[in-house]
């Protein structure tokens, strides 16, 4: 995460010295048309003032059309930086996975998957696949319901071989019983470390899954849509929502860029994000300033304890929360710690109404192509005057 962040902050100073340099060359080119407006208007012919205008209009775009080229290009290959890893082949895709092993290779085409992670089951619906085995539970089919339209567990031909994403409450038994040709699972929550050893004695192949930000997601889309036998899906969805993500990254000004604090909502607690997080490190790519990446230690954590004090001292212009449940259970949380607080009363963004919850379903579950909305709804907060 910190080099993808590291690679976007870069394509942020690309971006910036661009937009300056072409900041100054609009302005020089204003002074001849100026000067000729005045000098015509005096002698009443306006087809010098026309010319002149047309000239300086038709110089700007020349000037600017490469230079938003090259940034756009420098986003695209840092976002495609981990994609561009999967070697796809005529029968199988390689890659590297979360298993700790240098490579795997997975066979194109298998029909009996079994995934064990809800949010990687929708990826896998979204580019083209079908399950016969996955993970129930309300939670879970909420999700499907979410991104899929509808329960997948009532599907014909799929089982539900837990309720739970956590390894540990897995009755393996019941997962080799199904005979996939196909495990994916996650390496959170004692996923892999609980099906490595019966899937490897099966002789089913296991993708062991981290996933986290968008990069990861057009990693993961690229394998899988070839797995499916769907690669054009790549194109027409993940690749689509990455124009649409460079888009607004490339929209985003270079100065006057606002401060930040952003949240955490557990369920009882509020930890600050740093530039570590999915989060943190979208706020950074728009070129807003994350108040707690100067804080002790934001370095080398995702997430930070709170001290009012020290952000009263910065007096952010936003505030920003990210919601592990409901926008109603985090705010309910944020006024049950700080409403009765004269220290959060009197932060700026609080006073100004600019606190804003940002939608579990974008920035806390995996918003798959949806990463494009969610980047569009972040910088529409971050630069409410500019147009996405």
């Amino acid at each position: 995460m910190k080099k993808f962040i590291t690679l976007m902050l870069s394509a942020s100073l690309v971006l910036g010295t661009l937009l300056t340099s072409c900041g100054s060359t609009a302005g020089n080119d204003e002074t001849t048309p100026s000067e000729s407006t005045s000098a015509n208007t005096n002698s009443g012919d306006t087809s010098a003032d026309t010319d002149a205008d047309t000239s300086a209009d038709t110089s700007a775009a020349e000037t600017t059309a490469p230079e938003n080229t090259t940034v756009a290009d420098a986003l695209r290959a840092s976002f495609l930086e981990k994609a561009d890893e999967v070697v796809v082949n005529d029968d199988s895709v390689t890659f590297t996975d979360a298993s700790g092993k240098e490579s795997v290779t997975i066979a194109k085409d298998p029909k009996n998957v079994v995934n064990l992670y809800a949010s990687f089951t929708t990826l896998w619906y979204e580019a083209g696949g079908t399950v016969s085995g996955c993970i129930g539970g309300d939670s879970s089919i909420a999700l499907y319901e979410e991104y899929t339209g509808r329960d997948i567990t009532a599907d014909d031909g799929v089982t539900t071989v837990a309720t739970s994403s956590s390894g540990k409450k897995w009755n393996t038994e019941t997962i080799i019983a199904l005979e996939p040709e196909l495990i994916i699972c996650s390496t959170a929550m004692s996923g892999y470390k609980t099906i490595e050893a019966p899937a490897e004695a099966a002789g089913i192949p296991v993708i062991a899954m981290s996933y986290n930000d968008f990069a990861d997601y057009l990693k993961w889309f690229k394998v899988f849509s070839n797995l499916t036998g769907h690669p054009e899906l790549y194109e027409e969805v993940a690749l689509k929502a990455l124009d649409y993500v460079v888009d607004v990254l490339l929209e985003c000004p270079a100065e006057n860029n606002p401060t930040v604090f952003c949240m955490f909502s557990s369920a009882d607690t509020l930890q600050a994000n740093t530039s570590g997080t999915v989060v943190g490190g979208m706020i950074s790519a728009m070129n807003a300033k994350n108040i707690v990446d100067a804080w002790d230690g934001a370095a080398d954590a995702e997430r930070l304890d709170i001290n009012l004090e020290t952000v009263f001292a910065a007096d952010p212009d936003i505030i920003l929360v990210q919601c592990h449940a409901g926008t109603d259970d985090a705010m309910a949380l944020v006024e049950t710690l700080y409403g009765d607080n004269p220290v959060w009363q009197s932060l700026s963004a609080v006073k100004n109404g600019k606190v804003y919850y940002l939608e579990k379903s974008l920035f806390h579950n995996k918003p798959n192509s949806r990463f494009a909305e969610a980047y569009k709804v972040l910088a529409q907060y971050l630069y409410p005057d500019a147009e996405f």
